[in-house]
This record gives C-alpha cells, sequence and structure tokens, in this order.
C-alpha cells in the first residue's frame, strides 16, 4: 500500500536555502570541513526529495531486490542532477557507478540488502541509521554522493514507515555532519564492525528520532 504522506518540497527548499546561506559559518564548526554548498547540490537535492516523494506514490522501495535501481538513481541524481545532456556527459561515470554498486569487492549494495533484511524488525530509525552509517563506512557504497544519497534513502525509509524524512537545518547540521565524517572514517574492520560502527549507529538513530520534524511532511 501506498504511503500517504509526501515531503513538503517547499520546506526542504526553505530549509536546505537556509543551510547554504550559513555554511561557510556551520564549515567553521564541524569537526571536518565540508565543501562548500553550491547551488547546484542544493538543486540536484531538492530533484532527489522530489524522486523521493515518486517513490513513496508508487510504492517503490529502493531497498527490495527488484527495486535497487531506484536506490543507484538516487546518487546520479544528487552527483548529476536531472537534465539529459548532463546525464549523457557523465554516463561513462554513471556506469562505472553502477557497476561499483553491484559488484564492489567486500561491500556492494548485496551487503546493505543482507543487514536491511536482518534488522527489518528495527524502529524506522535504527533501520534508517544502520543503513546510512553501512554506506557511509569505508569501504563506501558509491565513489562520491554517499552523504546526500545516504540522506534521501534514510528520508525514504522513515516516511515509508510514516515518520518524518531527514532534513538538514542550520540548527541540527553539525550533530549530522560530525557523526558522518567519524561513520566515513572507519573501517569494516573487525573492530569497526563490532565495535565502532554500532556506537555510531546508536547515536544517529536518537538524532534521527530527535531531529526529524513533523511540518516536512504533508498529506497526499
Amino acid at each position: 500500500m501506498a504511503c500517504q504522506c509526501r515531503i513538503d518540497i517547499g520546506r526542504v527548499e526553505k530549509s536546505l536555502r537556509a543551510v547554504q546561506r550559513q555554511f561557510d559559518r556551520i564549515n567553521d564548526t564541524l569537526e571536518m570541513r565540508r565543501e562548500a554548498m553550491q547551488d547546484d547540490i542544493v538543486t540536484n537535492m531538492l530533484a532527489g526529495y522530489t524522486y523521493v516523494n515518486m517513490l513513496l506514490e508508487q510504492d517503490i522501495n529502493p531497498l527490495h531486490p527488484k527495486q535497487l535501481d531506484h536506490f543507484l538513481e538516487l546518487n546520479n541524481i544528487v552527483l548529476c542532477g536531472t537534465d539529459p545532456q548532463a546525464r549523457f556527459h557523465y554516463s561513462g561515470y554513471i556506469e562505472a557507478t553502477k557497476r561499483r554498486f553491484y559488484t564492489q569487492d567486500h561491500f556492494s549494495i548485496a551487503n546493505v540488502r543482507a543487514w536491511a533484511e536482518r534488522h527489518k524488525q528495527d524502529t524506522p530509525w535504527k533501520r534508517a541509521a544502520g543503513v546510512y552509517i553501512l554506506q557511509l563506512s569505508r569501504p563506501q557504497l558509491f565513489e562520491e554522493g554517499n552523504h546526500r544519497s545516504g540522506a534521501l534513502l534514510m528520508s525514504c525509509i522513515l516516511v515509508r514507515n510514516g515518520k518524518p524524512p531527514f532534513v538538514l537545518t542550520v540548527d541540527n547540521a553539525k550533530a549530522y555532519f560530525d557523526p558522518s565524517s567519524l561513520a566515513k572514517e572507519t573501517h569494516k574492520t573487525f573492530i569497526g564492525v563490532y565495535y565502532k560502527l554500532p556506537k555510531i549507529k546508536k547515536k544517529f538513530s536518537r538524532f534521527l528520532e530527535r531531529e526529524s520534524k513533523k511540518q516536512m511532511l504533508i498529506k497526499s
């Protein structure tokens, strides 16, 4: 059954634009500095949230084994946008990303799927956080765009389960970026998988539950 709620794209844009305006100040507070938040990043994220709304409307689960291409598409959108000419220009990169997504040694979408299946009884907050942290830690699922496509996937998981999406705000930016950077620098070794990453996931789950806002949802 399709989800009865959609993400309020207007509110998402308002929040992302506010972050963009204050990004230099936010960046100065981060434990690891981020690339500048250019207009194309915001535009592509808005296109990504719009794509998530389409997935919700059509009851498409981007972690279902027959629908994984939609997760791949979220990454293509945040990196390359939706313009056909831009897609043609980046066609080689897009094809390489697809090969990595499905066949990368040691970590691919198959590992994400397996984790999601084992944790399908967890709360939506824990599942969203778990998939996100798993995607970010090394080796990462994608060559680029893991934070952004991961934020979109988290939002899809949350809204499909009746929870508000994750949307970056001025107030939650540091609490989002710092653990994300920590996860990015953590390797999927024995120590990483069994000790470091579970702690990051637990804290990030609490963060998602605390920061997700009902006003980011609208009835469809």
